[in-house]
């Protein structure tokens, strides 16, 4: 019997959620038996691509026309693909803006469109008027008319409702989360040296509120550590704010590293405070990890990650005082996680999904 193919397309293979998750579901096709090749647009590459899983590289350059004429590079490229492997894909897989926007009019019946982030917070934001209508019209313009997986129902309601995007279908299939390796990769060294902290894991970014947190941090008089892993073009204003609410002896900044895990395992919770998230996939490796989590309810992910019993570990957005009442609650009284809650995110679980897009 013919092993199935697949297709990945993305923009690029950087540090980032999307990549990370595109990078896990490879390798489980490819555990699973199934021939993978992966086409990267931009020529970035940050991650270690497994030798199983076949990269190609397109190697976008911004220019004068440049959608069409990548668009019908790349196009060429998976015709070419096809008859060098002498098969059919049997399911092709878009990731990201980019790889979409190149991919449109490529005919193939199993070709889906993965969305991971709530568009209407990046793409409307500062934006009125003919601005706001023109920039509707650009994403009903991309997304009319395509296949589409949303990693979150809320990214799904925010694409219909808020964008009001007209998909050929639309569906939820939740992001996959390797819990074995992250529970392996957790046993490494630790590279804070602290034996009682609480941890933010998430780019230096203003969808992340950093203020809200450091705010809620202080407030919360907590005799801990507040380590912030991660880093982006707001530390500067991080920096000022951790002066500003006066806990500069209590907050250590790691900067990116490679392997969180062991700091996520070792914390005595883990915070978010994001304004909005497309999924937040460190809530759920940090509820496999065993370390309870405090999160902002915001537009999408925490509250479909964050059910039944840990509900009221969830807190409004932009509210440090709430923020602040949660820390201290979980500080004082750790809660046990239910055993089975994260088995849905299981990369087994969501392979299922996936599989049965093949299925006729």
């Amino acid at each position: 019997m013919q092993n199935k193919n697949i297709l990945f397309v993305i923009d690029s293979m950087g540090i980032g959620g999307a990549e990370q998750i595109t990078l896990t579901l490879a390798r489980r096709f490819v555990d699973n038996g199934y021939d993978v090749d992966l086409i990267v647009c931009d020529n970035v590459v940050l991650l270690g691509i497994p030798s199983e899983i076949n990269l190609h590289i397109l190697d976008f350059k911004k220019s004068f026309m440049d959608y069409t004429r990548y668009r019908n590079k790349l196009h060429r490229k998976i015709d070419n693909l096809i008859k060098e492997n002498g098969y059919e894909y049997d399911l092709i897989l878009v990731e990201l803006q980019k790889a979409t926007r190149l991919m449109r009019g490529y005919n193939h019946p199993n070709l889906y469109h993965c969305i991971h982030s709530t568009l209407s917070q990046t793409a409307f934001k500062n934006r009125k008027g003919v601005r706001l209508f023109f920039k509707k019209r650009s994403l009903h313009k991309i997304y009319n008319g395509l296949n589409i997986i949303t990693v979150s129902d809320g990214i799904k309601d925010d694409l219909l409702t808020t964008i009001g995007v007209k998909p050929q279908s639309i569906q939820t299939i939740y992001n996959p989360i390797d819990r074995e390796r992250i529970a392996r990769l957790a046993l490494e060294p630790n590279p804070v040296q602290e034996d009682d902290y609480i941890v933010h894991v998430g780019r230096f970014d203003p969808a992340k509120r950093h203020d809200i947190l450091l705010k809620a941090f202080a407030f919360s008089g907590l005799d801990t550590k507040l380590v912030l892993v991660g880093d982006g073009n707001q530390r500067d204003r991080i920096i000022a704010w951790i002066d500003e609410f006066g806990v500069k002896e209590k907050v250590i900044i790691c900067g990116f590293i490679q392997n969180p895990f062991p700091v996520i395992k070792n914390a005595k919770m883990l915070v978010m405070s994001s304004e909005y998230e497309g999924f937040g996939n460190v809530i759920v490796e940090a509820l496999m990890l065993g370390t309870p989590v405090v999160s902002t309810d915001c537009k999408s992910g925490p509250n479909e990650i964050m059910t039944d019993s840990l509900v009221e570990y969830l807190v409004p957005i932009n509210n440090a005082e709430k923020l602040s009442e949660a820390l201290q609650m979980v500080y004082c009284n750790p809660y046990v996680i239910p055993n089975t809650l994260m088995d849905r995110f299981l990369p087994e679980t969501i392979m299922r999904t996936y599989m049965e897009l093949m299925e006729p």
